[in-house]
C-alpha cells in the first residue's frame, strides 16, 4: 500500500469512528493521538504497509505537526512503526506482548526465555498492619506486619507491567534481599521457604493509573488506562500467602483457555 492509499483510509477511519481528540482531558494531545493511530493500524493498516505523511495526519485531525511527530515518535517507540531512513515510516508486526495470565501458567517466567524477561525489585519494605482488608484475605493476625515487593517486569528490555506483592513478613523472613530463584517469586518461595504455590484466583478490571511511581516506571502518562489485576496465591494446604497488585500498560493481551465441563469431562473419559 502506497502513501496515497494509507492517508485515503487514514480519513476513512476518521468519518468511521468518528474521532475527537480531548483537549480537557488528563492524557496528553500526542497520547490520545498515538492511541488513535495505533487502533488505525490495527484495523485498516497491514505490516509493511507504508504509514501517511505526518502533514497528512495533522490535516486529519487538526492537530499540529510536533504533536503528530510525538504521537509517532512512541508508536516507534512501541514498536508498531518502522522508520527507514531515506524511504519512509512503515507499518511492523504487531508488538504486542501475549501472556496467559488468566490460564494455568501461574508466573509469566514459565511464558517466556530468560533472555527475553527480567524483573527490577524497585522497592521492598515491611509494613505495619494498616491494610487490614489484605490481612483478613491472607487470614493474618490484625497485628501481623506484612511484606511488600514491588517488581518492574520487562521483556526484551520493554517495560510492560508492574506487580506489588504483599505477604506475611514473619512467614518468609528476608524474601527479596537476594535475588529470586530462576527470576521468580513463586520458585523462591518454594525452593526456599517450601511453600510451593498450587493455585491463584485473580480478578482484571479496566482502571486508570494513579501512582506516579507506577505510571513513569511503566512509561505512561499519568491517569492512562490500564488493565488491573488483583488476586490470591494459596499454596498447597490450600493457604493464602500472597495479595497481588499487577498495573499492565496498554501493548499486553490476557490469553485464556476455557473448556466446557461436559466437554472436559469427555475427554478425560477416553483417555
Amino acid at each position: 500500500m502506497d502513501t496515497t492509499q494509507a492517508e485515503q483510509l487514514l480519513v476513512h477511519f476518521a468519518e468511521r469512528m468518528r474521532v475527537q481528540l480531548v483537549g480537557d482531558s488528563q492524557i496528553p494531545f500526542y497520547h490520545q493521538l498515538a492511541r488513535v493511530l495505533r487502533k488505525y493500524i490495527q484495523e485498516d493498516l497491514q505490516t509493511g504497509d507504508r504509514f501517511p505523511s505526518e502533514e497528512a495526519i495533522g490535516t486529519c485531525f487538526g492537530v499540529s505537526r510536533p504533536t503528530v511527530n510525538r504521537a509517532i515518535q512512541e508508536l516507534l517507540a512501541q514498536g508498531w512503526l518502522n522508520r527507514i531512513r531515506g524511504r519512509g515510516t512503515f507499518v511492523n508486526e504487531d508488538p504486542r506482548v501475549q501472556l496467559a495470565l488468566l490460564s494455568d501458567t501461574l508466573s509469566p517466567v514459565e511464558q517466556f526465555s530468560p533472555q527475553r524477561l527480567r524483573y527490577e525489585l524497585i522497592e521492598r519494605k515491611v509494613m505495619k498492619p494498616t491494610l487490614l482488608h489484605v490481612s483478613q484475605l491472607l487470614e493474618l493476625e490484625s497485628d501481623a506486619s506484612l511484606l511488600f515487593l514491588r517488581r518492574l517486569r520487562l521483556v526484551d528490555e520493554h517495560p510492560l507491567f508492574v506487580c506489588d506483592s504483599i505477604l506475611s513478613a514473619e512467614r518468609f523472613p528476608g524474601l527479596g534481599e537476594q535475588p529470586f530463584v530462576k527470576g521468580s517469586l513463586y520458585a523462591t518461595l518454594d525452593e526456599v521457604y517450601g511453600c510451593p504455590i498450587l493455585r491463584s484466583e485473580r480478578g482484571v478490571e479496566a482502571d486508570e493509573v494513579v501512582d506516579r511511581e507506577v505510571a513513569n516506571l511503566i512509561n505512561v502518562p499519568l491517569l492512562s488506562p490500564i488493565l488491573l489485576l488483583t488476586g490470591v496465591a494459596f499454596t498447597t494446604d490450600d493457604k493464602p500467602v500472597e495479595y497481588i497488585t499487577s498495573y499492565l500498560k496498554e501493548g499486553l493481551s490476557l490469553r485464556s483457555v476455557v473448556l466446557r465441563g461436559n466437554l472436559k469431562a469427555g475427554r478425560e473419559g477416553t483417555s
